[in-house]
């Protein structure tokens, strides 16, 4: 398809290095149907952007307005974060009119005020793919200039007493925890649609996994909680990822995401223990072994035999059975 990637870019002041995450950013499902291309949608990348508006929202409260309690905080991360904003954003971006490409009956001005649209979608698609394509520091500024900054900073006090902070640094760990997660499964499971990586993300952060992940954690990274009052919160996981964010920010705020996925995927999670629950899922579903092994162990040519080895090792430490799809 022509379309003009320079005129995007000078309307969304953003420029990509990877020209296809933005045209898959405004791909819509229904003109991944209409090109046969069903998997070549927005669908995963606004998932991706859905947890980190909500982040980046959280984090720029959490440091500009520290004064807030938990309530105040909450509430105004939901009314940025709503449709009818983000729909509305699309389309001050100059965006609405032509993209994301459709294959619908509908005409837009119909479209766009319904409560679930195309266009809201995309914005978070868009903020998923400026994250994959160029960081999550690069993600929160243009976040924060397009839609953040806008509505709150003409109200920001000077005010730097922070209120409750236990519970604060506790919302800020809940929102990295999530974001973090589904990050993490985004870039290992490739081509799993949002709906299982949904599922999966919600065992990655469940209770169980929370309790089995503090386990894992060593003297020094209990160190970083250091005061008397926060180590009363030292078995709340999703209070120490915050800490951790926190530490990796007074380091190098453009690295404090990067380092504390980093930190997460290495000292929490079992990748064979996730990958096995993905191709089970994957199996269950009736997805070809072929597929799983070439499309999400990355298996493929001559390397394809290498793979099953490895689709095997991975099935086999738990001692399931293994009901095989794979045409041999």
């Amino acid at each position: 398809m022509q379309w003009n990637s320079s005129l995007i870019q000078e309307k969304i002041s953003f420029k990509f290095k990877n020209l296809d995450l933005l045209f898959l950013a405004l791909s819509d499902p229904s003109y991944g149907k209409q090109i046969n291309q069903p998997e070549s949608d927005n669908q995963r990348l606004e998932c991706l952007g859905e947890t980190l508006l909500a982040l980046i929202i959280i984090d720029y409260l959490y440091h500009h307005f520290p004064y807030l309690p938990i309530s105040k905080m909450t509430a105004l991360r939901d009314k940025l974060l709503e449709k009818e904003r983000l729909t509305n954003l699309w389309f001050s971006l100059g965006l609405g009119e032509s993209y994301p490409f459709l294959d619908v009956r509908e005409e837009r001005h119909i479209l766009r005020i319904k409560q679930s649209n195309p266009f809201e979608k995309s914005l978070k698609a868009l903020v998923g793919a400026i994250h994959v394509d160029r960081g999550f520091s690069n993600c929160y500024n243009w976040v924060n200039k397009q839609l953040i900054a806008p509505l709150l900073e003409r109200h920001q006090k000077d005010d730097k007493e922070r209120v409750t902070p236990e519970k604060q640094l506790n919302l800020l760990g809940q929102t990295v925890f999530k974001t973090v997660s589904f990050d993490y499964l985004y870039r290992l499971l490739p081509c799993v649609d949002p709906g299982r990586l949904k599922k999966l993300s919600k065992t990655l952060i469940s209770k169980k996994q929370q309790t089995e992940y503090l386990n894992k954690l060593t003297t020094e990274d209990l160190e970083i909680i250091t005061t008397e009052q926060d180590k009363i919160l030292k078995n709340s996981f999703p209070f120490l990822l915050g800490a951790m964010f926190i530490h990796f920010d007074n380091e190098n705020p453009k690295t404090r995401y990067r380092n504390s996925r980093k930190w997460f995927r290495e000292n929490c999670v079992n990748e064979d223990e996730v990958l096995y629950d993905a191709i089970a899922l994957l199996l269950k579903d009736g997805i070809p072994q072929k597929w799983i092994i070439r499309e999400i162990l990355g298996y493929k040519g001559k390397n394809y035999n290498q793979g099953r080895e490895r689709f095997h090792e991975l099935m086999d430490q738990s001692g399931a059975t293994i009901i095989s799809t794979e045409e041999e």
